[in-house]
Formats: C-alpha cells, sequence, structure tokens
C-alpha cells in the first residue's frame, strides 16, 4: 500500500526552472547544469524502484517515498520507507553508472566510469545514520517499533558492484543490491521477521504520525547559488524552442524564433516564478514577468488558475494551494 507517492521534487522542479531561466552567460550556469543532472538521476534512480515496489500489493506493506522528519532542530530524509508489523525497511537509492567499488574496511565507495575515478559519500554509513535517527524519533514519540532494517539499491542495472574484501553475512555492508533485487530482498526479510511485534491499531498509529510530521524542505534557490532577480530571464518560455520571450498576439503567445503558438505557455512561466521568485504574486507583478501591457488581461490569465487569493480587489495577491 502506497501511504506517500512518487513526486518530482520540489528542488528538482526549482533547478529545472533556473536553468531555464538563468541568464545565458551567467558564470553559475556550468554549476547549475551539472545538479540538474545529479538531480534528475537521482529522480530516475528513485521512480526505477518505486516502480519495483509497486509489485508489494499485500496491505500489510504501508510504502512511503522520500519522508523527510523533524528531530530536536535537525530533519533527515530517507528515499524509501516501509512499515510492516514485522519490520521497518529504510531504503537508499543511488543512481551511480560504471564500475563502484565499495570498501567496507575504510568504509569508502569510489566510481569509475570512462576513465575517471571519484569518491562518493558512503551509502552504508549514510541509511545506518538514518536507522538511528528513525530510532530516536519512535522513542521521542513513545511509539513501539518493529526492528529496522537498511538497504542500499543501485538502480542502474549495468553498475558493476565490487568489494575490496568480501564483508561477513551479518555485516551491513552484504546489504546492497541492485533495484531488480528489491522484492526478492523483502521476501528474505519476511522470513527473518516471521513475529508481529506492534499491533495493526499501533501500525496505523504509525502511519498517521508520520504523515503528519513529513516536511517538504525548503530552499530558496537564488538564495543557494548566490543568484538575484535581476540573473533571472522574464518573460513567457517557448515550450518548443525555448526561447525566451514569447509575444502575445490576441488570446495566444507567439514564438518570434520558431513561430510555435499555443494558448497556455503563460501557466508553465507562471508555476516558474512561483518555483524561483515567490509564493505569490500580484497582477502587476504579473505583467511584468509576463511582458503584458494589460491589467484586464492579466486579471482573465489569474482568475483561469487554481489559485489561492488574499487582499482586496485592489490589492489582491494570488498563491499556489499547498502540496
Amino acid at each position: 500500500m502506497i501511504c506517500k507517492e512518487l513526486t518530482i521534487p520540489l528542488i528538482l522542479e526549482k533547478t529545472e526552472a533556473l536553468s531555464g531561466r538563468i541568464v545565458h552567460h551567467h558564470p553559475k550556469v556550468p554549476l547549475i547544469e551539472k545538479d540538474l543532472r545529479k538531480r534528475k538521476a537521482g529522480y530516475n534512480g528513485e521512480s526505477t524502484v518505486y516502480y519495483h515496489l509497486t509489485f508489494l500489493k499485500d496491505k500489510k506493506y504501508k510504502i512511503f517515498y522520500n519522508v523527510r522528519l523533524p528531530i530536536f532542530s535537525n530533519h533527515f530524509q530517507m528515499d524509501f520507507l516501509i512499515l510492516t508489523r514485522f519490520y521497518i525497511l529504510i531504503i537508499e537509492v543511488k543512481n551511480i553508472s560504471g564500475m563502484v567499488t565499495i570498501d567496507p574496511f575504510i568504509k569508502q565507495l569510489t566510481r569509475t566510469h570512462k576513465g575517471v575515478t571519484e569518491g562518493f559519500t558512503d551509502p552504508v554509513s549514510q541509511v545506518q545514520r538514518y536507522k538511528l535517527l528513525l530510532q530516536k524519533w519512535f522513542s521521542t514519540h513513545k511509539l513501539k517499533h518493529p526492528p529496522i532494517e537498511h538497504l542500499v539499491v543501485f538502480s542502474n542495472p549495468s553498475t558493476t558492484l565490487n568489494y575490496t574484501v568480501s564483508p561477513a553475512p551479518d555485516d551491513p555492508y552484504k546489504q546492497i543490491i541492485h533495484a531488480q533485487n528489491v522484492i526478492d530482498k523483502i521476501k528474505e526479510w519476511n522470513e527473518k521477521h516471521p513475529t508481529t511485534t506492534v499491533t495493526d491499531k499501533e501500525l496505523v498509529k504509525m502511519k498517521r504520525l508520520i504523515i503528519k510530521r513529513h516536511v517538504e524542505p525548503e530552499m530558496d534557490i537564488l538564495k543557494a547559488y548566490s543568484l538575484t532577480k535581476s540573473d533571472i530571464l522574464t518573460g513567457v518560455r517557448c515550450e518548443n524552442c525555448q526561447h525566451i520571450p514569447m509575444i502575445r498576439v490576441s488570446a495566444s503567445w507567439s514564438c518570434p524564433k520558431c513561430r510555435y503558438s499555443s494558448k497556455t505557455s503563460h501557466i508553465m512561466a507562471i508555476n516558474e516564478y512561483f518555483l524561483l521568485l515567490n509564493n505569490h504574486l500580484t497582477n502587476s507583478e504579473l505583467r511584468k514577468f509576463l511582458h503584458l501591457q494589460s491589467r484586464n488581461t492579466a486579471y482573465k490569465i489569474l482568475k483561469s488558475l487554481p489559485l489561492n487569493t488574499k487582499g482586496g480587489t485592489k490589492s489582491v495577491t494570488y498563491s499556489i494551494p499547498p502540496r
């Protein structure tokens, strides 16, 4: 049972919007493009694992994607969390191509790809830390919980996994697999944990509290890259060739570069405004961002969208409903 579904991470949406609207000659462009590729790869890897997990049709599994929970003054985020009455499973997903070498002794992961070798954060240490934090989180909320297991899943089937030293059968470094094997691994844990340790009622309580306490990450994308509003290109972006700006012609948007025409291209532009600049806007701000002259046209566009409104007639602001 999927309790928290797969969605495109907000940080990926913001990075994608920034990539399409940053001034082309800006020195931060290479870094933004690198981060965008990395975040897309991460999401694609998680999508692969999510696909396999959807085959767990039994209602005894409570599956959460991308759960971020507060602990003391910080937060910790797990790619996948699976609750059962027998055990809990934390899954950390890695989408790394090439030949991956795992050194359990010095807790190091290196990847060799196209002749280049580079190091990565040790995923086993990472997921073990999440296990400890989840235990503390349950303890803080006085929740009884079953044993917590962890798993590192490599989503790219072409990735070659090697160990410098073969880990012992009970070593945490044994819990590293490819995505296509995740269901078989879960079946192994079903056999390992045949006894229930919590009731259905306690499991439902855990599920509800996790959903209630989940916190979406906040990120000022401009601040993260030391950018200002002046670095952002305004205007409606062509969905066909990415040219900015399109021109308003009657009730449509026309691209002066490729001649593409659309009645709805402003929707993407408004969404990018919310992702990059502010979580609300006024009629005046919309006209400035879309390069519109008519207040009435801007009003009609705003009223046609599923936006929340606040304030009086002359000072009304529009915002996206919470996720």
